[in-house]
């Protein structure tokens, strides 16, 4: 839980206290507080579908809401819905991208890609898919 913890508060998955994010979504390469590696893990599209799963689940009740009330002109409802989307997706994608740094860190990902070398089929190869 505490990796989870710090992961949304956009924190170090080691020790907690130096940010994982440089702006809004730039990796860190080192922790600037306890020098923690982070280079080698790529959040890649994880935090973007977590942000639309939890931003579209989220809006799905106004959507429809907004919709069936015919009192609320069209460009009302189209408007109050795009803002609350970039809304949601502004405070969601840095805390998710967080969350995803900091649960790879702890799987203890290497970053490797799992099929550069197909036909190895030694003990080291991370592929799963050889026979």
């Amino acid at each position: 839980m505490t990796v989870i913890r710090r992961g949304l508060s956009r924190r170090c998955p080691n020790c907690g206290k130096g940010a994982v994010l440089s702006g809004y979504l730039t990796r860190v390469p080192v922790c600037g507080s306890c020098g923690e590696d982070l280079s080698h893990i790529s959040a890649d599209d994880g935090p973007a579908w977590a942000t639309l799963i939890v931003v579209g689940h989220v809006l799905a009740p106004f959507l429809i809401i907004l919709g069936r009330d015919e009192r609320i002109p069209v460009w009302v409802a189209i408007a109050a819905l795009a803002a609350m989307m970039l809304a949601g997706v502004w405070w969601c994608l840095p805390r998710f991208k967080g969350l995803f740094i900091a649960l790879i860190w702890r799987t203890g990902a290497t970053g490797e890609d799992v099929f550069a070398h197909p036909a190895a089929d030694d003990a080291e190869s991370h592929n799963r898919w050889n026979g």
